[in-house]
């Protein structure tokens, strides 16, 4: 799998915490290094066909017909990706998914035809709410209308697999604005919804708001009527509850992020950018788009890259006790649950003893399903305590 980090935005949205930049000053420097590190780091990828390509962001929408069909260009040249038509969906076992993030205000027609002509076969758009004083609190760059009137153009213009990201339990987003939300999502029949509790992250402009008191904190009674009617409205709409923050209708997961979970490699290129060996090492790059221009312009063969550890990109080694760690965390969020059989041969019967052992009062008290045949999959009232039962049940 392969995620590219297009680190651009517009605006800033008061609740994102991820690498990003509004100036536009290092915009074809960077997009150069992208280019030069698909080349360099060919090698850490599996030989042929990669199952999935995402670009996230940041703003990957910002990306001109030129630039994007550059790095198309060298992931043709790089890495074989199979298809180069959009009329294959994403679906297609034999083609890769390809993924673009996108934002309602840049899916003008001249874009949409761009992204149409392209290889990227499924867009992920970020809504968030169809509510202006939702959009405005949140400091997003599209307007309501935008947001309802997304995914028809896309729509429209051939693309079959497109998902929405919406937010909930937002300050100035109330129970009957969250219902409608979810009606306006369903009634839109995308095949994709994610859907995520707002969090306060402290160096962001709504941290620092809630912080001096300017704006209320998050209330975890809201949160909890919000997942519930969440979970009610998609389920009964036909979609799969796939994992703690994802819905799809029927044949239409995610592809990639169903690979982050179940521990598949992944190669990460752009600054911030975070990849995984699959077996046990992480590396991430440096989130600056400065340091990372410059860096990338200076390296010029494979060799250079490796020298270049510790101010371009840094690497950590997981323990077993890590990759345990993580195996629970991400198992305990999906529908598929922990299987104690699978945990046993991938850790050792002491670790999943060790679960078991440490579950038995979670399981009395309703937090798992029926469990027979040694699954464990956290019930309604399990899911939204998910975080702490996988902490609890860590090896340390």
């Amino acid at each position: 799998m392969l995620y590219l980090h297009i680190p651009f935005c517009k605006q800033a949205c008061s609740y994102c915490n991820f690498h990003f930049s509004t100036s536009m000053k290092t915009r074809e420097a960077v997009l150069a290094g992208i280019n030069k590190e698909l080349g360099l780091r060919r090698g850490e990828l599996r030989e042929g066909p990669i199952p999935s390509v995402y670009f996230g962001g940041g703003t990957p929408s910002l990306l001109t017909e030129a630039e994007l069909g550059g790095i198309f260009t060298t992931l043709n040249a790089e890495i074989y990706l199979g298809s180069r038509s959009s009329n294959v969906p994403s679906t297609s076992a034999s083609h890769p998914e390809i993924t673009l993030e996108a934002n309602p205000d840049d899916l003008d027609e001249r874009t949409i035809a761009m992204l149409a002509a392209s290889p990227v076969n499924r867009l992920s758009i970020g809504i968030q709410s169809f509510f202006e004083e939702d959009l405005r609190f949140m400091n997003r760059a599209h307007s309501a209308d935008e947001a309802r009137t997304a995914v028809g153009k896309v729509t429209k213009a051939g693309f079959q697999d497109v998902s929405i990201d919406l937010i909930y339990g937002g300050q100035t987003t109330t129970d009957e604005m969250w219902a409608k939300n979810l009606r306006i999502a369903t009634d839109l029949g995308v095949t994709h919804i994610s859907a995520y509790a707002l969090t306060i992250e402290p160096k962001t402009a709504l941290g620092v708001q809630v912080a001096k008191g300017k704006v209320a904190d998050t209330d975890d009674a809201k949160f909890q009527r919000h997942f519930e009617m969440l979970v009610d409205h998609l389920t009964a709409a036909g979609y799969r509850h796939y994992e703690i923050s994802n819905f799809c209708l029927p044949g239409h997961p995610s592809r990639h992020n169903s690979g982050y979970w179940s521990g598949e490699p992944y190669l990460g290129i752009g600054p911030g950018a975070h990849g995984f060996d699959g077996k046990n090492t992480r590396r991430w790059n440096v989130s600056s788009n400065a340091t990372y221009a410059k860096a990338m312009a200076e390296i010029n063969n494979r060799e250079a890259y490796i020298a270049a550890k510790d101010f371009l990109y840094e690497e950590e080694v997981l323990t077993e006790a890590d990759r345990y760690n993580e195996y629970i965390m991400t198992g305990l969020r999906r529908e598929s649950g922990v299987n104690i059989s699978d945990l046993a041969a991938h850790f050792g019967e002491e670790k999943a003893t060790h679960f078991q052992s440490n579950q038995r009062e979670n399981v009395v008290a309703g937090l798992f399903e029926d469990i027979i045949g040694g699954r464990y999959r956290l019930s309604r009232t399990g899911l939204m305590r998910a975080d702490g039962i996988a902490a609890d049940a860590f090896w340390v």
